[in-house]
Parts: C-alpha cells; sequence; structure tokens
C-alpha cells in the first residue's frame, strides 16, 4: 500500500474530530477573504487534483459566503406579486471562489479547488494555482 492511502485516512479521522474541525474553522474566520496558505491542509485532496510542493504552485484560502442571490423589493409604487427576491444562481459556491482568486492572481492559472470547512455565514475552500511563467 501507498503512504497516501494512510495519509487519506488521517485526514478522514481529522476531520471527524469535532476539536480539530473547530481549530481549522477559528484560524480560518481569523484570516481575510483571500489568504495565501504556506501548504494544502487536505494535502491528498490537492496532489488528485494536480498540487506540487515545488516553485510555481500556490495555495490560497478563500471565503464565500453562503446563502442565495438576493434581489432588493420595489418599494414604490405598485408591489408584483412575483417579484422574484431570491434567486439560486446555476454558479456554484465553489466557481465563485475560483473566479475572485483567478481576479486577484492574474498570472497565474487555477488546477482546482477543494472544499475546507464552512459555519452558518461562510465557506471556505482552497485553491490551487499554478505560475504560467515557471515552468
Amino acid at each position: 500500500m501507498g503512504s497516501f492511502k494512510y495519509i487519506r485516512d488521517n485526514e478522514r479521522l481529522m476531520f471527524k474530530d469535532k476539536a480539530t474541525k473547530k481549530a481549522l474553522l477559528l484560524s480560518a474566520e481569523k484570516g481575510s477573504i483571500l489568504e495565501r496558505v504556506e501548504r494544502p491542509t487536505r494535502l491528498t485532496r490537492a496532489k488528485m487534483l494536480g498540487y506540487k510542493a515545488k516553485t510555481g504552485y500556490v495555495i490560497v484560502r478563500v471565503r464565500v459566503a453562503k446563502g442565495s442571490f438576493r434581489r432588493p423589493r420595489p418599494v414604490h409604487a405598485r408591489r408584483p406579486s412575483k417579484t422574484g427576491i431570491y434567486f439560486n444562481l446555476a454558479v456554484s459556491k465553489q466557481k465563485i471562489a475560483e473566479t475572485r482568486t483567478q481576479k486577484t492572481y492574474k498570472n497565474m492559472d487555477v488546477v482546482g479547488s477543494y472544499f475546507l470547512v464552512e459555519n452558518g455565514q461562510y465557506k471556505w475552500f482552497e485553491v490551487i494555482l499554478h505560475d504560467r511563467a515557471i515552468k
């Protein structure tokens, strides 16, 4: 058996443990919306998506607000019965995280991303980026 099988099993146990999950959530909450991370939190998932521990690969932790897309309700004159305040967009939160990261790191390509942790208000993803200039 390969070593990554044992690492993956260890990660699964880590995310089932509530104390470890809470510590990860607290560290994510303290950070900003886009935060560069030294190494991936879920190593096996990052390796599956194409991460390599060498120059040119960057991991960014991204925070995305949960909830549906909300439009303002009309307050003047007539109020139609089908105002359509809440909409479910066809774009996932993970895709939103990738595009926000791409806007900030313009010289890099998105290799992939994976879910990290969530609370009632936000979801955090880790996005893997690769520098185009470094081959």
